[in-house]
């Protein structure tokens, strides 16, 4: 898996991640010390390539005379000279490196430091994390991390978001860290430029919901959940009991799920979600990994992560 993971053509990953946040599951990238300075996890991560533009332009007849249009341009790597997308000439680019001084930005400010960087599809698509906390619902194994992330596209299929998201650390699940009555994230589309002070007022916030949801992981992981009660909610998620998705999350639900044995997880609410979270992270159908792990962050799986949060967390 993690094959959606830029690998370059000398074989190194563009991803890198804090040794004391622990490896990731997939075993891959580059592995940073505590005092690790932003430019050295700029080329620990790949990001150390800029993108560029130029104007898209087509031939029109067998000689090879060719006219321009100027109003769409192609992004490229200033390094492999890869394309990453075709976009219009409104579009403003941010740049890999520009992701992480964002984190330096806010490091000093809040006391956040950097916890993975990397990018994928070829640098299309590029992130970095910022850990808030650790929290444990019962027991001290079942350890869930809360997050401060970034990510940005340059093919123009995502916009410059900020969000915080939370991993279980037993199973590398993700969840939101948001209900549906908070701010869930801060978005800026391409058309506007990127400003790092949009999102002060959302940073604010990040201990009040990073302690709101150590509170709700609590409240689920105390919530019985009975076979009943399971049903009814992945039927409301699924529309219909004879899906794959619905029977996939039943049968994680009921023991085979990672971390499923944990306390707190047997017949709980905690447990249910998770049960939801590892589908769209790992179990989902989907094209290629690839294609699901961008489902389970930024698509239908992360969509439905958040709908199962908000059934089994109500007002």
């Amino acid at each position: 898996m993690a094959h959606e993971l830029t690998t370059r053509e000398d074989g190194k990953v563009e991803f890198a991640f804090r040794t004391t946040d622990g490896a990731p599951w997939h075993g891959l990238g580059q592995a940073m010390a505590d005092n690790a300075s932003i430019d050295q996890w700029r080329a620990a991560a790949g990001m150390d390539w800029k993108i560029q533009r130029g104007i898209v332009r087509y031939n029109v007849d067998r000689d090879g005379a060719q006219l321009a249009m100027p109003e769409q341009h192609v992004l490229f790597r200033n390094d492999t000279k890869a394309p990453l997308g075709v976009v219009s000439d409104r579009y403003n680019v941010v740049q890999p490196a520009e992701v992480l001084e964002f984190f330096r930005d806010i490091a000093q400010a809040g006391g956040l430091d950097l916890s993975a960087a990397g990018t994928i599809f070829g640098g299309k698509r590029f992130w970095a994390t910022a850990k808030i906390g650790d929290a444990c619902p019962l027991g001290l194994q079942d350890k869930v991390g809360g997050y401060l992330l970034i990510s940005t596209s340059a093919d123009g299929s995502l916009s410059t978001e900020v969000r915080r998201t939370t991993v279980r650390t037993v199973c590398n699940n993700t969840l939101q860290m948001a209900r549906s009555e908070s701010k869930a994230s801060v978005k800026v589309t391409h058309r506007s430029k990127f400003d790092p002070y949009a999102v002060k007022e959302f940073m604010g916030l990040n201990e009040a919901a990073w302690n709101q949801f150590k509170t709700d992981m609590v409240r689920m992981a105390n919530t019985v959940v009975t076979a009943n009660t399971a049903e009814r909610v992945l039927k409301e998620l699924f529309e219909a009991t004879a899906s794959a998705g619905y029977k996939k999350v039943m049968s994680l639900f009921e023991g085979e799920g990672i971390g499923s044995e944990l306390d707190g997880s047997q017949g709980t609410a905690w447990g249910l979600i998770n049960a939801v979270t590892e589908y769209a992270d790992r179990h989902v159908r989907a094209r290629s990994d690839a294609n699901r792990f961008v489902s389970s962050q930024w698509g239908p799986g992360a969509a439905l992560k958040q709908q199962a949060l908000n059934l089994l967390l109500p007002a």
